[in-house]
């Protein structure tokens, strides 16, 4: 009698285990999808509110953020991020004559606790590597945002692109818009918790 209830005892904490493991799945899941449409919307917003003819008139060199038209496109994307506390950095790319590889145009300024000597503001013209990032280099055809977190030498994070286009509707560069992936990063700890006592218990 003793043996069978705590089988039993053992069986309901598995199970509870169990379906602790799979509620937080799906919490994950969810939580990530809109975190995800979340990013382009903001993404595809903000795009709209920047000048394609403004943004082609920055000099495509460090020292490009003295030039006029830097400061105008920059300042709107200070607003973006003011506006959208959850942001880490926004920031505007184009395409170099290398395929997969950007080129920042403009950028706004990081929160000051998080400048650091490899997290600072990127300058007019300083290539970034995309290849590693597809979704990214989709943002031409249309917003996209990160399926899974991302790591370069800003830090980890989950992205949301869209195309800035120009007056023919040609997309002639993209704007991304970052937030820090601590929070997913936490629930995912907690799955796998979530996962290990199940086993355990098992």
């Amino acid at each position: 009698m003793k043996r069978f209830l705590w089988v039993f005892l053992a069986m309901l904490l598995f199970w509870a285990a169990l379906g602790n493991f799979i509620s937080n799945q799906y919490r994950l899941h969810d939580s990530f999808k809109e975190t995800r449409q979340q990013l382009m919307l903001i993404a595809a917003n903000a795009a709209l509110g920047i000048d394609a003819r403004e943004l082609m008139e920055i000099p495509l060199q460090e020292s490009g953020d003295n030039s006029l038209a830097y400061q105008a496109v920059s300042d709107k994307l200070d607003i973006i991020k003011q506006t959208n506390p959850s942001l880490k950095y926004v920031y505007v790319m184009t395409t170099t004559d290398q395929l997969g590889i950007l080129q920042y145009m403009a950028d706004a300024d990081p929160a000051p606790q998080i400048i650091t000597a490899k997290c600072r503001r990127a300058l007019p013209g300083v290539q970034y590597d995309g290849r590693a990032f597809p979704e990214m280099l989709k943002a031409y055809s249309g917003t996209a945002a990160d399926k899974k977190i991302t790591t370069d030498a800003w830090g980890s994070a989950i992205s949301g692109y869209a195309p800035i286009r120009d007056a023919n509707g040609k997309a002639v560069a993209i704007l991304g818009v970052d937030i820090d992936a601590i929070q997913i990063r936490a629930l995912q700890k907690k799955v796998r918790l979530s996962c290990l006592l199940a086993l355990g218990v098992s």
